[in-house]
């Protein structure tokens, strides 16, 4: 039985599949200085540093009784117990809880009035890196919220300056325009 083999084709067809297959790949590259784009222009500003005061109501019942912002860097966490104690996180020791309450958010997303949990929700877990929205419930008076509005919005301009490139451009695909043709 003879074997049937598909012929290779014309030299036309096959330099037309060459030429599109060239002319897609190209569209997705861009000019040498993809790099530059990213890092060019002005770099973002640092947004100022928070000071969180928990204040213990009932053992290991925590509420959030202020919130101001300080220097970049300067800001710590001022934990005010029932029996009179005070005592305030702040450098290394703050940025080591602050990344354990990072790195177990699903705990703290739960709910209970722990340290942890109240921490979490404070404006000091808004700049460890949780998203969404303080909740009402953590803070003694939510009125105190609205001090940090402005601050939360400082920190989500930030946060966005620093992962988007300057050109406003977007993803590896950025159409035509750098393309191609173009």
């Amino acid at each position: 039985m003879k074997k049937k083999y598909l012929t290779i084709g014309d030299l036309k067809r096959n330099a037309f599949i060459v030429a599109a297959a060239a002319c897609m790949g190209l569209t997705g590259c861009g000019s040498n200085n993809q790099n530059e784009e990213w890092n060019a222009g002005e770099e973002a500003t640092v947004p100022d540093g928070i000071i969180t005061e928990l204040t213990e109501e009932a053992p290991d019942q925590w509420k959030i009784t202020d919130e101001q912002t300080t220097a970049p860097g300067k800001s710590m966490a001022i934990l005010k117990y029932s029996d009179g104690r005070v005592d305030t996180l702040q450098g290394l020791e703050l940025d080591n809880q602050m990344k354990a309450l990072s790195d177990n958010r699903q705990t703290y997303q739960q709910g209970g009035f722990g340290m942890g949990n109240v921490l979490w929700w404070s404006a000091m877990g808004y700049m460890a890196g949780r998203t969404m929205a303080p909740r009402p419930g953590y803070y003694a008076n939510p009125g105190l919220m609205n001090n940090t509005a402005a601050w939360r919005q400082n920190v989500q301009t930030y946060r966005q300056q620093r992962t988007a490139p300057n050109s406003g451009r977007r993803g590896f695909f950025r159409g035509r325009s750098g393309g191609a043709g173009a």
